[in-house]
């Protein structure tokens, strides 16, 4: 199961884009906002762009329809319509095979004169609609203040021209992993390619259907139909729409200023070597019952197998007070189902991420933190400390340098995305750390702790959320974390569960505990609280006390 996540995983970066540099066209617009930005290219054919308008007019969608030179000739019928239609019109530049300064910016302002004068229309946007990306188009969009974007994803193939079913364009631009779009992504669509006129159209519902709406957290009891406030669906929106939320809008990579001194990569606040590993290594490590010198403790003294915890609890916490997690990575349809419930109930998680492709989509952890969520590391590759090979010897996954630029890499990818986020006066990134498959070595933690992590985190209940195979399997699962046979709540556990696409039933398992919970009295031994794991793996917390 765990390498059917890591393939999972892998698929995950196939397709997309990263986040332009400044000046560069934006393939995804840095954004946490709740949409999924639709434009369209090529507006020869007429019949064709009027069925995609009234499509988007039923499913209430809007785009950003770019315009050339060209078009404003002969297409001046069709650029009326996509107006009337309330729809955002950008400029679709075509720089020629060697642009120079002056043609490409003769071209932008001819064709923003025009648009202002005939159709009333002041575009801030542009596409260069053809030809590899140019520093003169750059320099040129940025002093007129135009912006200028590219695709995540271009829907439309060469190869596809003479497709005759929705199934051969959306198999070839979406493969069995591409569970969704994600936030700020952007879809490019040719209108005037493909030899079936309504046939760009229909791909475009299946998209919003398939790749969009997906995202929205709908069961029996909830869903946005019919619930004001399941706020979980996302838009399909203009780029201009998105840009103009600039409480929604952050900058990617965040600027090391921006990032406090406690949080900057390379800051270490519990060195060890040889002689100070055990005192380290026993007072920072919440273990896990299923976790012993049997099983995942390799290479390391014997006396601290013994003594190192194995309750998968925090020692401090409030009675009746339990920790949610969740590991990996995914997309934004099982992300955001999950952000929609912890959001719905007012209860805080902290995330363990897997960061190697965590960039494609930045947006996506951008969000959960500015949630108030706690982000902590799950590595850069999913590398194990170490395992037991076939013939039951010990063998360490990456030699010791090797691990400790992995755990680095990983926490430099998520201060450089949430750094800076600070919700309810904490920050949300943290030194917390989830070893991968709960294995510990003493080289691995030694590379942890001397790369800036401080408390190496497990847990009580281990729910294997991947592999449920029904519903009330997993509403069981955490239950067993949470309560004790007695039905008591097990003080301070530590959930483990999963935010990959491998754990569908966990955004509706968590609502049904979670509900039920709320329903409890407050004087109820059943009742508990969900807190923050930072609040209690503080400075001088220690795990043997």
């Amino acid at each position: 199961m765990k390498k059917l996540i890591l393939l999972y995983l892998f698929c995950l970066c196939v397709g997309f884009s990263s986040l332009s540099e400044a000046g560069k066209a934006l393939t995804i617009i840095p954004t946490t906002k709740q949409a999924v930005i639709f434009t369209f290219g090529g507006l020869q054919n007429a019949q064709t762009v009027a069925d995609v308008l009234q499509r988007m007019d039923e499913e209430k969608l809007r785009g950003t329809f770019f315009v050339t030179e060209r078009e404003l000739r002969e297409n001046q019928g069709t650029i009326r319509l996509i107006k009337n239609h309330g729809q955002e019109i950008g400029i679709g530049l075509r720089p020629g095979d060697a642009p120079t300064r002056d043609a490409v910016k003769g071209q932008l302002e001819r064709i923003r004169t025009r648009l202002q004068k005939e159709y009333g229309v002041t575009p801030t946007v542009v596409r260069q609609m053809y030809g590899p990306s140019s520093t003169i188009v750059e320099d040129v969009a940025r002093e007129m203040n135009l912006t200028l974007v590219g695709q995540t994803r271009n829907v439309v193939l060469t190869r596809l021209k003479d497709a005759m079913s929705t199934d051969e364009i959306m198999n070839a631009v979406f493969k069995k992993w591409d569970f969704s779009l994600g936030r700020g992504q952007i879809l490019y669509f040719r209108l005037d390619f493909l030899s079936d006129p309504t046939l760009i159209g229909k791909v475009m519902t299946r998209i919003h259907k398939e790749k969009v709406d997906v995202n929205t957290y709908r069961t029996f009891q909830d869903q946005p139909e019919a619930n004001p406030r399941n706020d979980s669906s996302y838009e399909v929106l203009s780029v201009s729409d998105v840009l103009r939320d600039t409480a929604k809008r952050w900058t990617y990579p965040v600027p090391k200023e921006r990032i406090p001194e406690a949080l900057q990569p390379g800051t270490i606040a519990y060195p060890v070597d040889q002689h100070n590993f055990s005192k380290v290594f026993l007072s920072h490590y919440i273990g896990a019952p299923q976790v012993d010198d049997k099983d995942r403790m390799y290479g390391l003294d014997q006396d601290v197998i013994r003594k190192a915890d194995k309750s998968g609890v925090i020692k401090t916490a409030p009675e009746r007070t339990i920790f949610l997690t969740f590991d990996d990575w995914g997309t934004d349809n099982t992300i955001n189902q999950l952000l929609y419930v912890l959001r719905k109930h007012k209860v805080p998680a902290t995330f363990f991420i897997i960061t190697r492709y965590m960039p494609s989509n930045p947006n996506l952890l951008r969000a959960i933190a500015e949630e108030g969520h706690t982000i902590g590391s799950h590595t850069d590759l999913h590398a194990a400390m170490a395992f037991r090979d076939k013939k039951g010897k010990i063998v360490e996954s990456q030699d010791p340098a090797a691990y400790a630029e992995n755990v680095a890499e990983a926490y430099r990818k998520l201060a450089e995305t949430v750094g800076d986020v600070k919700v309810g006066g904490r920050y949300s990134l943290s030194r917390l750390f989830r070893p991968p498959t709960l294995a510990i070595s003493e080289n691995g933690a030694k590379a942890l702790f001397n790369t800036g992590y401080t408390y190496l985190v497990s847990g009580y209940e281990s729910t294997e959320d991947y592999a449920a195979h029904s519903l009330s399997q997993l509403v069981g699962a955490i239950k067993a974390g949470i309560y004790t046979p007695r039905q008591r709540v097990r003080k301070g556990s530590i959930i483990i569960m999963h935010m990959s696409g491998t754990a569908r039933f966990t955004p509706q398992a968590l609502d049904i505990v979670l509900t039920q919970n709320e329903l409890l009295r407050e004087d109820d031994p059943r009742k508990f609280k969900v807190g923050y794991l930072t609040d209690y793996l503080v400075p001088g917390y220690d795990q043997m006390k």
